[in-house]
């Protein structure tokens, strides 16, 4: 026998969906608290709620996609034991996503090219034989993003640096600078407004630093070692620049990504143009161009102490 599934009016639909949203919120303000196991449930049973709603209608099948990407997301958090039934939860939400009428809603575009490239870093964290997988994960986010008409052009241009981020971050075992450069050029507008801007610019001038190093580590050719040494040199003072810029608002979430900065430029300074090391370091210790406690702090002064060494011995070789 067939079991028929009674359609629901205008009224209950608008309350289903009414039920599931609460359900979403909580399960959402559970995770911000860290306390994943406790937000599981609540994804689940908004899913069955938004199951039951009519999915060939855009905004409803986005709904319940949405459903879906908090499930992905929440396993994800929850080790690799869960991460097959986080692909799997992806791959639900991808279903639904991708024969929504993008150019219609801006959030349709937004949510699809976020699906993606999460899934494909969940895959870039599992092992090297699923790396081309991810790679084409984030590629089709990318076409997704530059087809995005109809988002705002500044959201737009963040999203794309940050999954170009991601790319080179799953290649950066690779001498490719291509896509980091275009990270920081995608930022570069928001990066001293939005801080998240800032992080996405931060973290792809970390990774063109790491490619730089090897670079001047193997080549022999004076002018082009000297040309990438002022490329080294210029993502270092850039970077560090900006994160003195947001401790100055009290933002200070970048300490990390600074004293690396810090170290790489130091050394490269260090090494291929000694009588600039002072002001450098002088530069980066200053208070008055950042925030005191900034200048103070554990990561700082460790990357400072560091640096301070290799300024001695530069000294003592004269």
């Amino acid at each position: 026998m067939t079991l028929s599934v009674r359609i629901l009016d205008p009224e209950e639909i608008k309350a289903v969906d009414a039920q599931a949203s609460s359900l979403m919120k909580e399960g959402i303000r559970l995770t911000q608290s860290g306390n994943d196991v406790d937000a599981l449930p609540h994804f689940d049973r908004a899913l069955e709620l938004r199951r039951r709603l009519p999915t060939e209608v855009p905004i409803h099948a986005y709904g319940l996609a949405a459903c879906w990407l908090n499930r992905a997301e929440t396993l994800t958090r929850l080790g690799p034991d869960h991460h097959t039934m986080a692909l799997c939860a992806y791959d639900e939400a991808l279903t639904l996503l991708r024969p929504l009428p993008l150019g219609e809603d801006a959030r349709f575009s937004r949510r699809l090219a976020i699906a993606l490239q999460n899934r494909a870093l969940l895959l870039a964290a599992q092992n090297t034989p699923a790396i081309a997988d991810a790679s084409a994960g984030l590629c089709n986010a990318l076409a997704v993003l530059e087809g995005a008409d109809a988002m705002d052009a500044p959201e737009r241009n963040y999203l794309l640096a940050v999954v170009w981020m991601n790319l080179a971050n799953v290649h950066s075992s690779e001498d490719t600078i291509d896509s980091d450069a275009l990270t920081v050029a995608l930022i570069k507008t928001r990066e001293h407004e939005d801080a998240a801007a800032a992080e996405a610019g931060l973290t792809a001038r970390h990774v063109l630093c790491r490619i730089a190093a090897r670079r001047l580590s193997g080549q022999a050719d004076s002018e082009t070692i000297m040309a990438n040494v002022h490329d080294a040199t210029d993502l270092a003072d850039e970077g560090l620049g900006l994160v003195r810029e947001w401790e100055q608002r009290g933002v200070n979430r970048f300490r990390n990504l600074a004293s690396d900065l810090f170290r790489f430029g130091a050394r490269v300074y260090a090494q291929y143009q000694p009588q600039f090391l002072p002001e450098f370091l002088t530069e980066q210790l200053d208070p008055l161009q950042s925030a005191h406690s900034y200048v103070q702090s554990h990561e700082m002064q460790h990357a400072a102490r560091e640096s301070i060494v290799l300024l001695q011995s530069l000294s003592h070789d004269e």
